[in-house]
């Protein structure tokens, strides 16, 4: 146990300093904020359920070499669809499934467009964007819904003495990430984010590999959608905007690297709700909300900075240590 996690702070620093960071940023805000009972925390925690998914989804693209400009607007649809669905007092239930099948038809495509046509993913996913926020607005032109209390109070339930919000943020990832790392997709997909043209030789079926990697980062995106809805309990057709940018940063605040092939989800569960928690660390200290975007620059900054300098600080050392056994052996 304590050499694996040793190898994995190792191989993924930058999960290690967010998470850490994260510590600190939570311990401070609860120091700072009075009356802070477990309903309220229960409301924090579930406020930041459709970041961590958001960043889960980026992850996965990202990881294989890809990037998906269009979390947000999937999300904003998947709110809408059932928020539009409930105006009349309907059930949420099946229109979660429609809601669901429309952010996996989005990620399709995108995995289409990029995979198989070989189109810049930046450009699709812009596109497909705006595409999606749209059709939001069509769906639902105003800001509404009449969506029912037992859905909406879903993420506030406890179990025992834990919130449920809290062992979501456990299971979602353990169930439905786990696995999946460790199957063929899993390996196909670091091994297509390492090097494409070396996965294909080595039999990786490259392009079912990245078409699934936006399936399921549209899924992830898609399930924030689902929570976001149970948070706001209504539909807006401008609600994931900014989820979008806020969830790559929360990628790359995690460790995840942009050039692909390396990261984990642990590390952007963490920066998603470091991003989250500072906008309420700066609230209960009653400093102006504008500062986030400075402190969230810095730690993005420094998110890149610090796995960089210890990569070249190994390398010197390796180079050094190489040095020295060559000069040892020429000497003897």
């Amino acid at each position: 146990m304590t050499r694996a996690f040793t190898r994995y702070v190792r191989r993924e620093p930058a999960a290690l300093v967010a998470w850490a960071v994260l510590v600190v940023i939570v311990a401070v805000w609860a120091a700072a904020t009075p009356n802070l009972g477990i309903v309220s925390l229960t409301n924090t925690f579930a406020q930041k359920l459709p970041l961590v998914m958001a960043a889960i989804g980026a992850t996965i693209v990202i990881v294989s070499k890809g990037i998906d400009l269009s979390l947000g607007g999937t999300l904003t649809l998947v709110n809408v669809i059932i928020a539009h669905g409930t105006l009349t007092g309907g059930d949420p239930v099946p229109w979660i499934v429609v809601a669901m099948l429309a952010a996996l038809a989005a990620g399709l495509l995108n995995g289409l467009l990029v995979a198989v046509l070989n189109l810049p993913a930046l450009i699709v996913t812009l596109a497909t964007q705006s595409v999606l926020l749209g059709i939001a607005l069509y769906v639902l032109p105003t800001p509404g819904g009449a969506l029912p209390e037992w859905f909406t109070n879903v993420p506030l339930q406890l179990v025992g003495p834990v919130p449920l919000v809290v062992l979501l943020l456990v299971i979602v990832p353990v169930v439905l990430w786990w696995p999946l790392r460790r199957s063929r997709f899993g390996t196909a997909l670091y091994a297509v984010g390492n090097d494409e043209q070396a996965a294909f030789t080595s039999g990786v079926r490259v392009v079912r590999t990245r078409v699934l990697a936006y399936v399921l980062g549209a899924f992830f995106a898609g399930l924030g959608g689902v929570f976001i809805t149970m948070n706001a309990g209504s539909g807006d057709p401008a609600i994931g905007v900014p989820y979008t940018l806020n969830a790559i940063a929360a990628a790359v605040l995690g460790g995840v690297a942009l050039s692909g092939g390396r990261g984990t989800i642990a590390g952007p569960i963490a920066g998603a709700l470091v991003l989250s928690f500072i906008n309420n660390l700066l609230f209960s200290l009653g400093v102006n909300t504008y500062w986030q975007y400075l402190v969230t620059g810095v730690l993005l900054i420094g998110a890149l900075a610090v796995p960089y300098a210890l990569r070249r600080l190994r390398r010197r050392r390796r180079a050094v240590a190489g040095a020295a056994s060559s000069t040892a052996a020429v000497t003897a």
